[in-house]
């Protein structure tokens, strides 16, 4: 038996072979990732926006409640109980 032949290939196939799938998943999972990290900043952008959004209102909110020297009577916050829940 020929060592270089396993079942009609020869090693230098089945290493080209193996080299050529590594390559190829390699490639697919770096874009994978890519598009992960892409989404991921995507999503953290849009976070620190709506916080942004959510400071200057708080800000709105207590620049009126130290217009009017009362803040507690003029704004209160809402309690846990008011928030809506998840079903």
């Amino acid at each position: 038996m020929n060592l270089l032949l396993v079942h009609g290939f020869t090693w230098v196939t089945v290493a080209l072979t193996g080299l050529i799938s590594f390559i190829l998943g390699f490639i697919i999972k770096s874009a994978v990732l890519y598009k992960q990290r892409k989404r991921i900043l995507r999503l953290e952008d849009e976070m620190l926006i709506n916080h942004s959004t959510i400071l200057e209102l708080e800000k709105e909110i207590a620049e009126a409640c130290n217009e009017k020297n009362n803040p507690q009577q003029n704004y209160e916050r809402p309690s846990r109980k008011d928030q809506l829940k998840a079903s």
